[in-house]
């Protein structure tokens, strides 16, 4: 798992790509815990997502529901097909607002 350096404003997206599984979460955990120490509001581009696993929804989950007890905000501007499948299969598409207009789909399957 990747991620571009920290964004220099909450706009920015933060860059995820590779494998989200178990064997990437803590070192992912690790850097979106940097990424929101002063933010309220993340923007991740999840389109080089390769692999989602239950431990890479975890952590999705917990952004999710860290930024919202914050009365902050998680936004996907882009997601692999991956992502989009997964989360479509737990019916989580609407908790993530995928079939928004800002989020498009990339990567490949």
């Amino acid at each position: 798992m990747n991620a571009q350096p920290e964004c220099p404003t909450d706009t920015d997206p933060l860059v995820l790509d590779g494998e989200l599984t178990i064997y990437t979460a803590a070192e992912t955990a690790a850097r979106l815990r940097a990424h929101l120490a002063e933010r309220r509001v993340c923007a991740l581009d999840l389109s080089g997502i390769s692999e989602l696993d239950g431990a890479g929804l975890q952590l999705l989950l917990w952004l999710h529901e860290t930024l919202r007890a914050r009365g902050g905000t998680l936004r996907l501007v882009a997601y692999s097909p991956v992502v989009a499948e997964v989360l479509s299969l737990l019916h989580l598409t609407a908790q993530f607002d995928l079939d928004s207009a800002g989020a498009t789909v990339g990567g490949a399957s």
